[in-house]
């Protein structure tokens, strides 16, 4: 086992002691099986090492100099071309090295542990072992490419920096490690815990690999990778475990457990159950299906047994082709495919250029110093009427989804993509940004949002033009995570906060389309998830959704008129119970909904609780109608949609 935290080492260490231990005898001497490193940073076999230093681990970063990555890159460059990208020459002594530590290791793991005076000879023959020339020496060698990564391409760090071509000398045995560029890559190896499995597991990776692996691996989303491990880490690990993003830390790891096991060799974990979703799916399992690997077993949503609100998922997978029984969430089946479906999938969807700029994810404006409240924009707007003219509701998606008349609860400035000179015209608001939100990034790494500090992070261009080409008063939004996928109609003169989803039209046959069974189906399939709510991903489930023939080109009136109806009843609905399109929703999926339960969440009175029962119905009744006019609208008139209540074993029990 490894862990990166020394802390959990020895506690796996006291674990196994307590489970395993042998009354009489002494505690087993574990150093040897039981490891602190990072199990995804470093490599897995010697032969990895031979493909060199890659371009890749000087393109530029935050931290760097911009002229110094470029002029290691190009140099690099130049070096790998001059010897045809060929696999480096593994050096003799470099080789016998190899056979030296598999040796050593092969006598360690086989002396005794019988007696208290047998296990402290163990401990130091294998500290001895640890400690010896041979392992340094590989260990040096085989950091040296990885700390390429992380050492800052800087004026301060040039000396320090290694090429391909100077790295092949130590590989081929031409040159020992020395001098500051190797003791810097080295110190960087022991701070990050660079773990190179075929040294410190040589036996085990010179057959082939683990037999099993269990695990419980950890996961962490995009955004926060670099924040939490740092930039490099991430330009590291799409280089190392390409083709990849940055979807989810969970998917290194699964990636990485594959590569270490042998052939035939199984694993199984634990996971988040987003495993099967959006980004973190193609980069993690269906890489691993790609690569040979099969899903022979399968948990969907398994709710975690403690306090936290958090759904995971049971894996197994074996590495080759696998002729036993596959069971997917307790059923025998087929094919288990990486969406944890029991059919093989014909592939993933591709992009439809008639789908693209059409929804957008909102602002971003990094900085809360652009909030008001809805008082102080009013003085604002009082004490100067033309500060109007940058002064804008703000909305989210708690908003959208959970406040009955979905009205926003702030107020925000909003600079656009204005110059300084521009923006300083509105005296007041300016200050206020100056004051509040440009201390705020001037700690931040990003150099546009340092030098635009009075911009939002992500100004939206294109969201801005799509809006001002249609002349649009309105257009709908939908809560980037949301339990129920539900677009609303909402002015066009609010600010959408990066919670929100916006569709930018107006029309309401496109609208009757995304808010459609058919499409919250893809939609769920094809985007990610947080626990078991959907997060919405325009470019994986919007811009890959095929719309009724022509409907982009020419208004469907009759879908139209359904949409609108569907709408306006709801937002009556919603305002008649004082309740948000969650409440709603979470009525509108009960199987035995009752006025007693309408008046219990909605804390109406009897009389005002049975109209709204009725109005559920209603809303039930509508949205059959919505599901089967878009269902025509694709020519599938002969399709049945069976409207009804099944029960979905994997889904927590209160939405089954």
């Amino acid at each position: 086992g490894v862990d990166y935290n020394p802390l959990a080492v020895e506690l796996c260490k006291v674990a196994l002691w307590l489970e395993a231990h042998n009354p009489g005898q002494p505690l087993n001497f574990l150093d040897h099986h039981i490891k602190c490193g990072n199990a995804i940073v470093g490599y897995v076999r010697r032969e990895e090492l031979e493909r060199g230093i890659p371009d890749e681990a000087f393109a530029t970063i935050p931290e760097d100099e911009k002229e110094v990555a470029a002029e290691f890159r190009k140099q690099n460059k130049a070096e790998r071309k001059a010897r045809n990208q060929a696999p480096l020459d593994l050096a003799p002594e470099i080789r016998k090295h190899l056979e030296d530590i598999l040796h050593r290791w092969r006598e360690v793991s086989g002396l005794p542990e019988q007696t208290p005076e047998q296990i402290e000879i163990k401990k130091r023959r294998y500290q001895d072992f640890t400690k010896g020339q041979d392992a340094r020496l590989l260990n040096q060698i085989a950091c040296i490419p990885i700390a390429q990564f992380y050492l800052y391409k800087t004026q301060q760090n040039h000396s320090k920096l290694i090429t391909d071509a100077e790295f092949r000398l130590y590989w081929s045995g031409q040159r020992h490690p020395q001098g500051q560029a190797t003791a810097a890559a080295w110190v960087t190896a022991i701070q990050k815990r660079f773990f190179h499995w075929f040294l410190e597991f040589p036996e085990i990776v010179e057959r082939g690999g683990f037999d099993c692996i269990l695990g419980n691996p950890p996961y962490l989303g995009d955004k926060h990778l670099s924040s939490t491990y740092g930039n490099s880490f991430c330009h590291y690990v799409k280089w190392g475990y390409a083709p990849t993003g940055l979807s989810d830390l969970v998917v290194y790891f699964v990636r990485r457990i594959y590569s270490l096991l042998r052939p035939n060799g199984f694993t199984a974990f634990i996971t988040t159950n987003s495993i099967k979703d959006g980004d973190i799916r193609k980069d993690g399992l269906e890489q691993v299906q790609a690569q040979g690997g099969a899903i022979n077993f399968a948990l969907r949503a398994v709710k975690w047994p403690g306090r936290a609100n958090v759904f995971v998922s049971l894996v197994s997978i074996n590495k080759g082709e696998w002729q036993g029984k596959r069971v997917l969430d307790g059923k025998e089946v087929p094919f288990i495919s990486s969406y944890f479906e029991d059919s093989e999938d014909i592939g993933a969807p591709l992009n439809l250029t008639e789908n693209v700029g059409k929804v957008f994810t909102g602002y971003h404006f990094w900085g809360e110093g652009f909030v008001l409240e809805h008082h102080a924009a009013q003085a604002l707007v009082s004490s100067n009427p033309r500060n109007s003219e940058v002064i804008f509701p703000l909305i989210n998606g708690d908003e959208v989804n959970n406040v009955p008349d979905q009205r926003p609860g702030r107020s925000i400035i909003n600079f656009q993509d204005w110059t300084m000179e521009e923006a300083s015209e509105y005296p007041e608001p300016f200050a206020i940004v100056e004051r509040l939100v440009k201390p705020f990034r001037e700690e931040k790494n990003r150099e546009r949002t340092r030098r635009l500090w009075w911009q939002y992070s992500e100004v939206r261009p294109g969201m801005r033009r799509a809006l001002a080409i249609g002349e649009l008063s309105e257009c709908f939004v939908s809560a980037r995570t949301t339990k129920h996928l539900n677009f609303s109609r909402v002015p066009t003169t609010y600010v959408f906060s990066d919670a929100l989803n916006v569709l930018t039209t107006d029309r309401w046959d496109l609208y009757s389309v995304v808010q459609t069974t058919l499409h919250e189906v893809w939609a769920r399939k094809y985007s990610g998830a947080l626990e078991t709510r959907l997060r919405y991903s325009p470019s994986d489930c919007f811009e890959t959704f095929p719309f009724p023939e022509w409907l982009w080109q020419v208004t469907n009136s009759a879908l139209a008129d359904t949409g609108e109806r569907y709408h306006e009843h709801r937002r009556t609905l919603m305002r008649q119970l004082w309740l948000g399109l969650t409440d709603i929703y979470n009525l509108f999926h009960t199987r035995d909904l009752a006025p007693k339960l309408v008046a219990k969440v909605s804390k109406r009175s009897n009389e005002e609780a049975d109209a709204g029962y009725q109005g559920l119905l209603k809303l039930r009744r509508f949205h059959q109608e919505l599901d089967e006019a878009v269902r025509d609208a694709y020519g599938w008139q002969n399709l049945k949609l069976d409207h009804d209540f099944y029960e979905v074993e994997t889904l927590p029990e209160n939405d089954r």
